[in-house]
Formats: structure tokens, C-alpha cells, sequence
């Protein structure tokens, strides 16, 4: 597997790593951002080899956070009974999309999650006021549930739910 810096503009370079399709066989460039020196870049490009060798890599993509939870609500309907199922949509369209929807799903990050649980607490009803901590915790249970399911399809290295500040609030319930 091969990859090469190309310097985009003074401190800004583009990384390139090579891969071949599994299925064609044909050569494909994966094209990432960097923002530092050279010698940061060629780091960041040798642990992209590294990654993607060991198959920890995953492929960044342009999946909104609506979008998967919208597929993973689908999914969700084989497992859980229509009216969880009935009450994940409703959790997932009236508190979690309007808040952070429009993420990209890889950017989706423990702070971004922290301020949408705090903007739901001080705003998140629709005439005005906060949820309260019950909806808020409901609102953690689906994303997490959501999150984990992510991480099971390799569209997510890692559960962003998981170092959020509500795990310690649950724990002491």
C-alpha cells in the first residue's frame, strides 16, 4: 500500500493513500486534509497505512447523522416491539435530529453529544422551556443504542456515546 504528502497550501497538505478494491481490483485514492508541518503529515500518512493495513481504518463518509439514524431506525424495527420502535422515532425526530441531524456522522464527537444534551435541557421543547433529565436520558439511551450499531457496520472506529457526561449521570442512578 502506498500513500505521498502533496502540499495544498503553506501548513495545509493533502494526504493520498492507494488502495485497490476488493471486489474490481482497480487502484482507488483515498484523499485527507491535514493541517501542520511536513514531517506531521507524513506521520499522519504512515499511520493511515498503518490503519488501513491492520484493518482499523475506516473510510470517511458523507452520512449525516439524520440519515443513519433514519437507517438505523429501520433496522431497529425487526428487533424491538412497534411501540419502542414508535417511541425511537419520535425521540429521534423531535430531540436528536434537529439538534445535531445535519452532522456528518464521522464528526460526531463527546462534546457536540455533551452541548446537545445540555441545549435540550435549557430549550428543547418546542413552546418554549427544557426537557426534562427523564427525556434527556432517553434521548442518551437511543443515540448510544444508535452509536453501537455504528460501530458494528465500521461506519464509526468508536462509540462517541461512550465518554460522554451522561454515562456518569446514569451511573449513579
Amino acid at each position: 500500500m502506498k500513500g505521498h504528502v502533496r502540499e495544498r497550501s503553506p501548513g495545509r497538505w493533502a494526504i493520498v493513500i492507494d488502495v485497490r478494491d476488493p471486489q474490481t481490483g482497480k487502484r482507488k485514492r483515498r484523499w485527507h486534509s491535514f493541517t501542520g508541518t511536513k514531517r506531521q503529515a507524513q506521520v499522519e500518512c504512515a499511520r493511515l497505512i498503518t490503519e488501513r493495513e491492520g484493518g482499523a481504518y475506516i473510510d470517511p463518509t458523507r452520512v449525516t447523522v439524520a440519515a443513519f439514524l433514519q437507517r438505523w431506525l429501520g433496522h431497529m424495527a425487526t428487533q424491538v416491539s412497534p411501540r419502542s420502535h414508535e417511541n425511537y422515532g419520535a425521540v429521534i425526530n423531535t430531540n436528536i435530529v434537529p439538534l445535531v441531524g445535519n452532522m456528518v456522522l464521522s464528526k460526531l464527537r463527546p462534546d457536540a453529544i455533551a452541548a446537545m444534551y445540555m441545549t435540550a435541557l435549557e430549550s428543547g421543547r418546542r413552546k418554549g422551556g427544557g426537557l426534562s433529565a427523564r427525556s434527556v436520558c432517553m434521548m442518551h439511551r437511543v443515540l448510544s443504542q444508535a452509536m453501537k450499531q455504528a460501530v458494528k457496520w465500521q461506519l464509526l472506529a468508536q462509540n462517541p456515546c461512550d465518554a460522554s457526561h451522561l454515562q456518569e449521570l446514569n451511573a449513579g442512578k
